[in-house]
């Protein structure tokens, strides 16, 4: 089976490159499956999606490793045999800001509160990781952040090296494993090093802005939904937006909008209770009436029709 050489890999911000197409053979779905003696196309895998782009002018709509290989599937159904191929460099970055992001996310959770990550998954909104605790307090996550975000700001040079098997691995590495072949590492400075296949950043400048989203509970740990880069940006200019038209309606500062709705909550429960105060003494004054009205028909008896929300507020008396 022939290989494909993996640009992505020493040239990770090649977005424009020529190949030489070794074989290709349809899909079940009319689409081309091809594959390249080399590309710079990510294909799925270590948590991370694919990219996306063009061979000639043909979209391609998935990447992903076949051994050796590295197969494209292609909204097409033929190709020359040498082709120009582009990468969606926009969904490049981004992939790149989100797994840079994570690596330091998972050391700073790791020497904050001694949690391993033991899963990743980038998505095409939000990223997730799971850690093997429970219980993480809003103070330590603060403090996860700060770090994460610092380690950011100091724009530590990002570093990939191979090394042939795990005896060559250096004692900081921050997952231990079994594996046989080439061993990729990417190190951040001196804060975390860690075995990946996927696209990172040059630097962790470019990462950007780093934040936690939500915590949940996940069997027997915790998953922590994160965004990086435009992403976070993205995320705070909905949630700005969004904060400010409430803050609108409730004519307050958007910083105001707790103590306003707490406000709102306290009079709403102070009019509610003077509604049924009202309303129960509007109840027995109307029994009252009903029986003086009994009482002057010389009556036991008194027939009263009632709708049905009438029935609803009489029923406190039945």
């Amino acid at each position: 089976m022939p290989s494909t050489t993996r640009l992505y890999h020493e040239h990770p911000t090649l977005t424009e490159f020529e190949a030489r197409v070794l074989r290709s053979e349809p899909g079940d779905d009319g689409s081309l499956h091809v594959v390249l003696d080399q590309t710079a196309f990510y294909p799925t895998g270590g948590g991370q999606p694919h990219d996306i782009g063009y061979l000639q002018d043909a979209p391609v709509l998935d990447v992903w490793e076949n051994g050796e290989e590295v197969v494209h599937r292609i909204d097409g159904t033929e190709l020359p045999e040498a082709v120009s191929a582009r990468v969606d460099w926009d969904r490049r970055v981004d992939h790149r800001q989100q797994h840079t992001g994570q690596h330091i996310l998972s050391r700073a959770f790791e020497l904050v509160l001694k949690a391993s990550t033991i899963g990743f998954h980038l998505g095409s909104e939000k990223c997730t990781i799971d850690l093997d605790q429970l219980d993480l307090s809003p103070q330590k996550i603060i403090e996860v952040e700060d770090l994460a975000n610092r380690i950011v700001t100091e724009d530590h040079e990002v570093r990939q090296s191979w090394h042939k098997d795990v005896s060559e691995l250096p004692e900081s590495i921050r997952k231990s494993f079994e594996a046989e072949g080439d061993i990729r590492l990417i190190s951040i400075g001196e804060f975390d090093v860690n075995p990946c296949c996927g696209t990172h950043c040059e630097r962790s400048g470019q990462v950007g802005l780093i934040k936690v989203l939500k915590l949940e509970k996940n069997k027997n740990g915790t998953r922590v939904e994160f965004v990086c880069g435009r992403r976070a940006l993205q995320d705070y200019r909905a949630r700005h937006e969004e904060l400010g038209s409430v803050a609108r309606d409730l004519t307050t500062d958007a910083l105001d909008v707790r103590n306003r709705v707490e406000a709102l909550r306290s009079e709403h429960k102070e009019t509610r209770s003077r509604l049924e105060k009202a309303d129960k003494e509007l109840r027995q004054l109307l029994t009252q009436a009903w029986a003086e009205e009994a009482r002057k028909e010389s009556s036991s008896m008194l027939v009263k029709e009632l709708d049905a929300s009438r029935q609803s507020w009489m029923s406190p008396l039945a």
